[in-house]
């Protein structure tokens, strides 16, 4: 067994302590919601949060009592220690090691983000009680009060979970790490490691978790391909390693509203829909991390730059299916955090090898239908009413709702006419977070760039991408309401989601991985 690498010097864990400190500040200024959350979405999302980062204590307490673990090596370190074991042969030490650093890694993610999401909320908390140091919000104090509490949360957060200590990325401010693990490129070394141990069935897990997120690798397919005709494979037990944890829930809904059992459908789909929202916090929380201005802004510069960083990030075309990359202009911190948690909702659609546009609103599809077989009408009328929202053009869910009403006759109240307060929130989230981008982007473009309002430029290079679509931030405003209108009427008529329907192509060997 090859020694994990020793501890960082003193120093080192000093410095990182304080710029620690420094950027959990920088990372708090991120947009609040202006809306109450529902009593019941909130506390259920609470406790999930408290349930996950208790088990993260567990996690930490195994370690040590310092929350490192017993050797001192970070995850970082042994994705290292893999990644030569795997160069030198020894395969038995590069699964070892690679197994530790991909769940060292899900511990900090998890940590990180429900410290976020749990500070967000006992900020929110002092807001909607209105219990700020001094009445009266003079020069907007009562925001920057927030600001500090949070932050001081997160200081005690971080201590209690001892992850300063335990995470590496103080010498990792250009990313590459942390874009090894957030893109799961461990994975392919875990397959060869995999296969040359005689673990056919996990390395075919393996290669399917990597081609979920890269499903044009035609390298890991032919792997895959490979894999699953290897004597001894147990097709059956391959499965997603870093699958989100609402799926099961929402396939096993959907599959129960498809085959009639209704009451279990209402159970697991309600069930998904409380896990979607914590899943996509989580990441959503973790995109509040550290930033590199590459110069010294002042205060509000800080804030809201005008200086333009060029940066990569998942754009939400839905071309063949599946998220395009965009090259999109960033003023600062917030809007680069801005595009990362709209980047998430790309993400949870990614189910399986296949995309899915807005699945969060196919929840409220299968609701209706479920709740209306057991005919409580109102909580199916609700669903409708939620599914709306998100598909205003939808042809067949308003004649749904009018049976509805055939049935209820007279009874019909003022409260079935409400979409679900958690459906509202994620709708006006969404709508405002597209408006601050566009905003963003369009604005400071003009800025930079000394354009007219009717001039246009695009970011992407058109020998490479000429048969995108246009970016909607670079047309006129006449040209984009036009083409919105467009994308309505063909999104009404060419709604992804239905393909959750239709039994289609799959990345592995049977049609049970379908929604």
């Amino acid at each position: 067994m090859i020694d994990p690498l020793s501890k960082r010097s003193a120093w080192k864990s000093a410095l990182f302590g304080v710029l620690a400190l420094m950027l959990l500040l920088m990372s708090t200024g991120c947009l609040a919601s202006d809306v109450t959350k529902a009593e019941e979405t909130a506390s259920a999302a609470t406790g999930d949060a408290q349930t996950t980062t208790e088990n993260a204590d567990d996690v930490s307490a195994a370690s040590g009592d310092d929350g490192i673990p017993e050797d001192g090596s970070s995850f970082i370190d042994q994705y290292e220690q893999g990644v030569q074991a795997y160069l030198t042969n020894e395969w038995e030490d590069c699964v070892y090691w690679l197994e530790r650093a991909i769940e060292g890694y899900r511990t900090y993610y998890e940590s990180v983000a429900n410290c976020r999401i749990e500070c967000e909320y006992e900020a929110r908390n002092v807001k909607h009680r209105g219990d700020f140091l001094h009445g009266s919000n003079v020069d907007n104090l009562q925001y920057y009060e927030l600001i500090l509490r949070r932050t001081l949360c997160l200081s005690k957060c971080a201590r209690r979970y001892a992850i300063s200590r335990y995470l590496p990325f103080s010498e990792d401010f250009d990313g590459h790490y942390m874009d090894i693990f957030q893109r799961q490129k461990a994975y392919p070394y875990l397959y060869s490691c995999y296969i040359r141990t005689n673990r056919i069935t996990m390395a075919a897990s393996a290669a399917y978790t990597y081609l979920v997120q890269h499903p044009d690798d035609s390298v890991m397919r032919k792997s895959f391909d490979d894999a699953i005709e290897k004597p001894g494979i147990d097709r059956e037990a391959i499965y997603d390693l870093e699958e989100k944890k609402f799926v099961k829930l929402l396939i096993g809904g959907i599959v129960d509203e498809q085959e009639g059992n209704w009451e279990r459908a209402i159970e697991q789909l309600e069930a998904s829909i409380k896990q979607f929202i914590f899943d996509e916090n989580q990441c959503r929380a973790f995109c509040e991390g550290e930033f590199d201005h590459g110069f010294l802004p002042d205060f509000i510069t800080a804030i809201g730059s005008e200086f333009k960083l060029g940066i990569e990030a998942f754009g939400s075309n839905e071309r063949d299916g599946r998220m395009l990359i965009d090259r999109i202009s960033s003023t600062d911190h917030f809007t680069n955090m801005l595009h990362c948690k709209r980047n998430c909702t790309a993400h949870m659609g990614m189910v399986r090898g296949k995309y899915y546009d807005n699945l969060f609103a196919r929840h409220y599809q299968s609701l209706q239908k479920a709740y209306y077989q057991v005919r409580n009408y109102e909580e199916s009328y609700r669903a409708g009413m939620s599914y709306l929202l998100f598909h205003v053009d939808d042809p067949d869910m308003p004649m749904a709702l009018k049976a509805i009403e055939s049935d209820v006759g007279g009874t019909i109240t003022a409260k079935f006419f409400k979409p679900r307060p958690e459906a509202i929130e994620y709708n006006d989230r969404m709508l405002y977070e597209e408006k601050l981008a566009d905003f963003a982007k369009y604005e400071f473009d003009l800025l930079d760039g000394d354009r007219s309002v009717g001039e246009t430029s695009s970011l992407l290079n058109d020998e490479d991408y000429e048969d995108e679509a246009p970016l909607v931030d670079d047309m006129p405003a006449t040209e984009r309401e036009e083409y919105t209108k467009e994308k309505e009427q063909q999104q009404a008529t060419e709604d992804p989601v239905n393909l959750l329907y239709q039994p289609q192509e799959t990345l592995g060997y049977s049609d049970r991985d379908e929604l």
